[in-house]
């Protein structure tokens, strides 16, 4: 990973990285992107010396900007906050992505005008003079709604439009040759899409955390909405609703489900106990006049409050590279019995580190752990096979966005890989979920590594078989012949392995029973993977 530091011009300074053997290291890294806030931050720590102290305090200088580059990752964040620490040389960087432009400009309170205005004209008028525009806007033209804001910071307000048109934001900017061209706020009606994609307990995730609340746990809800033409805040008094569960009952939302299980009143035979009540209340106001809609959106924050909260933090040691933050993905832990269909909510790198962490939620769960349609999903994976096939894709482009590709070679510059991938032929109408390299060229090599069960695991939770293929120029070498022929009679594959906690790789013996196929493919069993471990492959010439 690189980053690179540019001053208020854009003007770029120098750079830091993971793996320079001369200059300013990186030494921890943390991105985080969360639902909830829409922004983007990066965290992390550089190294200096006595020699290169005054330049790395230079580059991090509050207020500067860092372009971001990691693989196909091109990120630019504006740096909030430092701190030098002259014991451990090193400085400490937060950056987020959204950026002084509206983190730091204070809007003024607004008791509105008397006007409706769709969320797209809200939103233009907090990042007015700001460098931003709306890029993608799922938001819907025919809502309009009369808004009041107190006084905040643009970005804060933003978030507030957001939670008022039920929808959700990020930050995207184009990028080209290290100067940014364009600043976008997206808006979606929800982030993310339904993956179908299978996170297994031993295989894609490393551990599971799940954390429960009841911090938050209502039984009911005081509703209030906008002040109406007379002046007078509405509520669901004299509101009709009544579902079984859900109902009003004066100026309050209630559930009966949730009652029954949370009532205040522990011993049923409790003195001084009055009839059907117990409710645990809070206070809940929308920006509406309509008692219909402070209705509906009473029983969505009510449905959210009235069981436990639960948040599955998970440990990652391989996240498919087309998952994205917001994505509902099928999370499957056998031996713990939890089968499960979630949003996520957060996700944190660190590519130092090696690690990645995500939050998921948004699920529905049964006392019994398994929601009806989480349990459906059981089944289906039931009748999965534990050693399901997956295929990596190869195509072939002409650049690195994927134009021209094609299932051919000849007249390519880039090749494309897609990993993890549950069927054999390659599609190729979506040129972006592959991840493209340059190997055109006489003097470009490139060594992959295939596998039948993706590339991370743990425990003993695989059996697959490794297998490599080699890009010389155009030409694909997939056996020890044409390796010779290519690179001479001495060329051959040396294969290494070591644990995580190990800083060497140890040389797996030419000899070795796993190794098969003149050593283009490698045997992997349970065995082999006790604790977690790194296989990895050399091109010897």
């Amino acid at each position: 990973m690189i980053i690179y530091f540019a001053d208020r011009k854009m003007d770029i300074l120098g750079q830091a990285s993971t793996n320079l053997l001369n200059g300013i290291t990186i030494k921890e890294d943390k991105k985080t992107e969360e639902i909830d806030v829409g922004v983007a931050t990066f965290e992390c720590r550089i190294t200096y010396s006595k020699k290169t102290r005054e330049i790395a305090e230079q580059l991090t200088e509050a207020g500067n900007y860092i372009l971001r580059s990691n693989k196909d990752e091109k990120e630019f964040y504006t740096i909030i906050n430092t701190e030098i620490d002259t014991k451990e040389r090193d400085i400490y960087i937060y950056a987020e992505d959204a950026g002084m432009d509206l983190l730091n400009e204070i809007l003024k309170s607004s008791d509105g005008d008397g006007v409706q205005r769709t969320c797209t004209e809200h939103v233009e008028s907090a990042i007015y003079d700001s460098g931003f525009e709306i890029g993608i806007n799922e938001s819907e033209d025919s809502v309009k709604k009369f808004l009041e804001f107190d006084e905040q910071t643009a970005s804060e307000r933003i978030l507030d439009i957001m939670k008022n048109f039920e929808c959700e934001v990020s930050y995207s900017f184009d990028i080209d040759r290290l100067a940014v061209t364009n600043k976008y706020i997206n808006i979606y009606k929800k982030r993310g899409k339904d993956t179908g994609i299978q996170l297994r307990e031993g295989r894609e995730i490393d551990g599971i955390s799940i954390k429960k609340s009841v911090e938050n746990l209502a039984t009911a809800l005081l509703c209030t909405g906008s002040e109406d033409a007379s002046g007078v805040k509405i509520s669901l008094q004299d509101y009709k609703y009544d579902d079984g569960d859900f109902y009003v009952e004066g100026h309050y939302l209630k559930s009966r489900k949730a009652l029954a299980r949370w009532s205040r009143y522990v011993n049923p035979d409790e003195p001084n106990k009055i009839d059907n009540a117990g409710h645990i209340v809070q206070t809940f106001t929308y920006d509406t006049v309509d008692q219909k809609e402070l209705c509906e959106q009473a029983i969505k924050e009510l449905k959210k409050k009235c069981d436990i909260e639960r948040n599955y933090e998970i440990e990652i040691t391989h996240l498919p590279e087309d998952i994205k933050i917001g994505d509902i993905v099928n999370v499957v832990d056998e031996a713990g019995g939890l089968y499960l269909q979630s949003r996520l909510l957060k996700l944190e790198i660190s590519i130092v580190d090696g690690t990645q962490t995500a939050t998921l939620g948004d699920y529905l769960i049964r006392e019994s752990g398994i929601s009806e349609k989480v349990e459906q999903l059981t089944n289906q994976f039931k009748n999965l096979s534990e050693n399901q096939t997956l295929y990596t894709w190869f195509a072939y482009a002409d650049d690195s966005f994927g134009n021209g590709i094609s299932l051919e070679p000849e007249g390519k510059e880039y090749l494309g890989t897609c990993v993890n991938q549950s069927v054999k032929t390659p599609d190729i109408t979506k040129p972006e979920i592959y991840k493209w390299t340059k190997i055109k060229g006489e003097s470009a090599t490139l060594l992959m590594i295939d596998s039948s069960q993706g590339l991370a695991f743990k425990n003993n939770a695989v059996s697959t078989i490794l297998s490599v293929i080699i890009y010389h120029g155009s030409i694909q070498i997939t056996n020890i012949s044409k390796l010779k022929e290519v690179f001479g009679d001495n060329a051959y594959i040396q294969w290494k392995w070591k644990r995580t906690n190990e800083e060497s790789y140890g040389i797996i013996s030419s000899n070795d029973s796993r190794l098969i196929n003149d050593g283009f493919s490698f045997k992997v069993s349970p065995d082999d993977v006790d604790v977690n471990v790194t296989f990895t492959c050399e091109l010897i010439v």
